[in-house]
């Protein structure tokens, strides 16, 4: 029976792939966020839980593993946070305090394959954990990416608090899209100066963006064009976020939540309500300037999802 369901499993987690590489395709939209959030989907991480137990008690050191030490969750005295590579495509990760000179497992996180663990402070007193993953699908259309995600502790659990791409590179055949011959792509590098302001984290980020053609895969590129794109995040206790602005919105809208590469409606915002401002979701619309562009954003209430840009006043102060 318990292998009946894990074919069900590995049958439904392809099903939906299948979905979300189709609309993908569909729209042209380089999305590896969506490429990453599909990868951690439905991990288990088998075996995954003892290796980092094992390694919390001083064994398997035979483990490639990152440790770091902090306090980040409301436990007593510093947790000691491990990281894993399961496999290819996934990583797993462990937060232990110590009670009686023994290891105890507070919580896990399922990850990508970890690069850098570290445990960071966003103001005196609270600390979070930060984290750098590596996405590599490289295999005909693929993502070869890297990303930062940063968490904080809220309840019983880790809380993501920041995403960011630090690297990513795609490529895609134009015949899937009916533009014609050859291959595009876009290539991102991204520049991340971790500092403080007022005694709170704050994140400088530079982005190279290039969307590029080639007449084959491997083939000499072209660059179609290109831009950089500077942002700032600051911590803000207010919010529970690391924050780019503030704003308004300037009419009762929808926020919208992502699927596939669909803005699907997930709720609706009154005018004049204020909200967060997480992160620019603009590529899309700078690669096609039809497609309209969005901020992510949090609300008071403590959703995140998406408003149109042309719905939103920003308001002064931290942008």
């Amino acid at each position: 029976m318990n292998h009946r369901r894990l074919w069900l499993r590995a049958i439904v987690i392809l099903a939906l792939a299948a979905v979300v590489f189709w609309q993908r395709t569909a729209t042209g939209q380089p999305d590896p966020y969506e490429a990453r959030d599909l990868a951690v989907m439905g991990q288990e991480a088998r075996g995954g839980q003892g290796i980092l137990e094992e390694l919390a008690q001083g064994r398997q050191a035979g483990v490639y593993n990152l440790q770091a030490e902090g306090d980040v969750a409301p436990a007593a005295g510093v947790e000691k946070i491990i990281g894993v590579t399961l496999s290819k495509d996934k990583g797993l990760l462990g937060v232990f305090s110590q009670k009686d000179g023994q290891p105890v497992l507070l919580t896990t996180l399922n990850t990508l394959p970890l690069q850098e663990v570290k445990v960071v402070q966003l103001e005196t007193g609270r600390n979070a954990l930060l984290i750098r993953e590596l996405l590599d699908e490289r295999f005909g259309a693929y993502f070869l990416s890297s990303f930062y995600a940063l968490y904080t502790w809220e309840g019983d659990k880790l809380q993501e608090i920041w995403r960011k791409v630090a690297g990513n590179e795609e490529r895609w055949n134009k015949k899937w899209l009916a533009r014609g011959e050859g291959w595009q792509g876009v290539s991102e590098q991204v520049t991340t100066d971790f500092t403080r302001s007022e005694g709170k984290l704050a994140i400088k980020a530079i982005s190279n963006q290039i969307l590029w053609s080639a007449p084959a895969v491997d083939g000499p590129r072209t660059k179609l064009q290109s831009r950089t794109v500077a942002h700032t995040y600051r911590w803000e206790p207010a919010w529970g976020a690391m924050v780019m602005a503030e704003g308004r919105l300037n009419a009762a809208a929808p926020l919208k939540e992502r699927r596939g590469n669909k803005y699907v409606d997930c709720g609706q915002l009154a005018a004049g309500e204020k909200v967060a401002v997480l992160e620019d979701e603009d590529l899309l619309s700078w690669l096609q300037p039809e497609e309209p562009a969005y901020w992510r954003v949090k609300t008071k209430g403590g959703q995140v999802g998406y408003i149109l840009k042309t719905q939103v006043d920003l308001l002064p102060g931290l942008i």
